[in-house]
């Protein structure tokens, strides 16, 4: 796993066959593992693979996110 800066982490993956954030469930998704609280203070990101399945939009102005469907 890459950071800001280039820097390498060491990290696992595992895909997880059900898995919801915020009422999004989806099923047999990849997660990258590491440790991110310690170093950086928060406990996960979510990327655009997630984005991308899940089929939210950022919305920038708002700072919100929303489904496709409501643009």
């Amino acid at each position: 796993m890459y950071g800001i800066g280039g820097e390498s982490k060491l990290c696992f993956e595992q895909t997880v066959i059900d898995i919801e954030i915020d009422n999004y469930l989806m099923d047999f998704f990849q997660l990258q593992l590491g440790i991110t609280k310690e170093t950086y203070g928060f406990n996960g990101i979510l990327g655009v693979d997630f984005m991308i399945k899940s089929g939210l939009i950022i919305d920038f102005q708002e700072l919100k996110t929303r489904r496709k469907k409501d643009f």
